[in-house]
């Protein structure tokens, strides 16, 4: 029996005999950084490997949540190890839901300092109470997508300088933000943007928005405060907008159009013809109509009518 307890002992450790690509793909499935970082007590790869994995994924229901993403980015951060960041998704916990500007812009600033060059997912809320805080955030000059869903008292500030000069999809929900740092964020900052969603953004101050994108594909513009909208987007096949008094589109490409509670929609380049129409309480819908020759198909949606009778 001794024998045998030496004999297993003494077992060679295969895992440290495993590439780099396969120990990653095995922690990648994890989808739990702590627990990656829990997995170097298994052999002395593993103290190596952990902390080289290209994806950042820290999803929890802990109360301590908020301390844990401290604490695995700071030991990420010193592990002298090269490694080129790919997915960074931080989704906190509705019980955490006092979570700081200061902190979550520290994260932010975290995943540009490494580059991360795959897609940015970061996702909190704000305590209703609490004062509005303002969160920067800085260029990413290597990500292909940004999804932020904030709270509606956080106030997201663009930077002055920089570019985003990879990202594809942008997708920011429930934040505030202000109008003219909007318009330099898509028409100068982000040369490839493909996909743009606003769903629930609050203007700072009520204003119109001008937007102007050649590389443009889809446009979901729910953001309330909004005078007017303005889109200058030849590649532009599909609009979605909501909450805006006055819409007017440059975009000869429009192919679906979606409008929910808006008062004048103007298309000033010729469409002609749309492959769908769908409007909710739209005001001139008559006026928007004359504009078109052809609607594959419409879908049509009123507040209900009660006739009341004698």
């Amino acid at each position: 029996m001794e024998n045998g307890r030496q004999q297993c002992g003494s077992e060679r450790d295969h895992i440290s005999d495993l590439p780099d690509e396969l120990l990653h793909g095995i922690l990648s499935r994890l989808r739990s950084f702590p627990a990656a970082v829990r997995t170097s007590v298994l052999s002395r790869r593993w103290r190596r490997v952990w902390a080289s994995v290209p994806d950042i994924i820290l999803v929890h229901q802990s109360t301590s949540f908020l301390d844990m993403v401290d604490g695995a980015l700071a030991a990420y951060g010193a592990a002298d190890v090269p490694v080129t960041l790919r997915n960074v998704q931080i989704i906190v916990p509705y019980r955490c839901y006092n979570v700081h500007a200061g902190r979550l812009a520290a994260w932010l600033l975290f995943a540009s300092r490494r580059r991360a060059a795959g897609k940015l997912d970061l996702s909190a809320y704000l305590d209703h109470k609490q004062l509005p805080n303002e969160i920067d955030l800085p260029p990413f000059d290597r990500a292909m997508g940004i999804s932020l869903f904030l709270g509606r008292h956080f106030h997201l500030r663009f930077p002055a300088v920089g570019v985003f000069a990879a990202l594809a999809d942008l997708d920011i929900a429930l934040a505030t933000m202000d109008a003219r740092a909007l318009e330099v964020l898509v028409s100068s900052q982000c040369p490839r943007l493909r996909n743009l969603t606003l769903k629930f953004v609050t203007l700072v101050n009520g204003s119109n928005v001008s937007i102007s994108s050649a590389t443009l594909r889809r446009l979901k513009f729910h953001v309330r405060r909004t005078g007017r909208l303005n889109v200058s987007a030849p590649n532009l096949e599909v609009v979605k907008v909501r909450y805006v008094a006055d819409v007017h589109i440059a975009a000869p490409n429009l192919a679906e159009l979606v409008l929910a509670s808006i008062g004048q929609f103007v298309f000033t380049d010729a469409v002609g013809h749309l492959r769908q129409l769908e409007v909710t309480h739209c005001s001139a819908m008559a006026p928007l109509m004359r504009q078109l020759d052809t609607v594959e198909e419409l879908r049509l949606q009123a507040p209900l009518v009660r006739i009341l009778h004698p």
